[in-house]
């Protein structure tokens, strides 16, 4: 397809603009998407202001978390077709090396170099009329979803894809700190994954009480002097839970989530920090604790996302709570960087 689009640009940190572009060229083995609702997630305010530091690729059109309309298929894609609702995977790896050939494409060995693709971040992304994607990053949208909800999608993925590395088993007492995105769907995964009891730790009433709409058991306000560590103790006669899904990056959070861990239990760390956070390890080696870090939607986490939200498991509509049109994305940004109305999800309909 030959023509003109508008796109968000941003050429260094702090300088972006909207402008007028030519639509992608795709590759033999990539589509091109018709972009119809893209998420902004805390990771582009950090790539807007040159606060992320793996290899991103500038001036770059940012937007990882896409769904739209194919209207072109690449000669050798196999299986997609022109017409098609698809949410799209940010994450391509290289395709090539040892951890993408095992599904583990958000930890590709040849990130940032020749060959290696995640939209958004080394290429472009989503914030435009068309985005050229890698067949491999496509997922058909349920019939009962929308375009916003595939783009939802996406984010919970990256909550899918961390609960799947550390396991759930059914019944398992489980604390989310922060009520943020991931936090909230976090919170959804790990219900749906069949956690028993799932306290939800944060400072915002607001968000707590929309944790408490998704399925959150207990709410532990950090503003109004509770103590998590103690709630959690008593909630499990002072055993401790079974799981930390902690989402915020911050020193008394990691200490508090292994503080309120049973023995034998397990840390998953979905918030990303990259300031020295200091972790007693004569505690995680006594209470024989598993610490596990994990990053994107790898393992075809985003198809197991939309099978449970197609079958009503998963909430992402209640997720979105500001829609803009692309010529306002700037303002978008603005807004949900300084908390204007008190965003959750902020996404974009071309």
């Amino acid at each position: 397809m030959e023509g003109k689009m508008k796109a968000l640009v941003i050429h260094e940190p702090n300088r972006m603009s909207l402008e007028e572009l030519e639509i992608p060229q795709i590759r033999d083995d990539e589509v091109l998407v018709k972009m119809e609702a893209v998420g902004i997630c805390g990771t582009d305010i950090e790539i807007r202001h040159g606060q992320y530091p793996d290899y991103i690729a500038y001036p770059l059109i940012p937007g990882h978390e896409n769904a739209g309309t194919i209207v072109e298929v690449g000669k050798n894609v196999l299986g997609f077709s022109v017409g098609e609702r698809v949410a799209v995977e940010p994450h391509a790896g290289c395709g090539q090396c040892t951890n993408c050939k095992v599904g583990y494409y958000s930890y590709c060995l040849n990130y940032g170099k020749p060959g290696h693709r995640t939209l958004g971040f080394t290429v472009n992304g989503g914030f435009a009329e068309y985005m050229a994607a890698p067949a491999r990053n496509l997922h058909r949208l349920p019939e009962n979803l929308s375009f916003e909800e595939g783009a939802v999608a996406v984010s919970v993925g990256t909550a899918m894809f961390g609960v799947m590395e550390i396991g759930i088993e059914a019944g398992e007492t489980v604390a989310v700190i922060g009520p943020g995105t991931i936090g909230l769907t976090s919170l959804m995964v790990a219900k749906a994954m069949g956690a028993g009891k799932v306290i939800l730790i944060g400072t915002r009433e607001s968000r707590l009480k929309v944790g408490e709409e998704l399925g959150a058991d207990l709410t532990v306000n950090l503003r109004e002097g509770e103590d998590p560590v103690k709630v959690a103790m008593e909630i499990t006669k002072n055993v401790g839970v079974d799981l930390v899904i902690n989402t915020v990056p911050s020193p008394d959070s990691v200490s508090q989530g292994i503080k309120m861990l049973r023995r034998g239990g397990r840390f998953l760390m979905l918030g990303m920090s990259w300031e020295p956070t200091p972790i007693v390890f004569g505690e995680v080696s006594v209470k024989g604790i598993t610490i596990k870090g994990t990053r994107g939607e790898a393992r075809n986490a985003l198809k197991y996302v939309l099978g449970l939200a197609e079958a009503g498991k998963l909430n992402l509509k209640r997720l979105v709570t500001h829609r803009y049109k692309l010529e306002n994305v700037i303002q978008a940004f603005d807004n949900f960087e300084n908390r204007v109305g008190d965003p959750i999800k902020v996404v974009i309909n071309p």
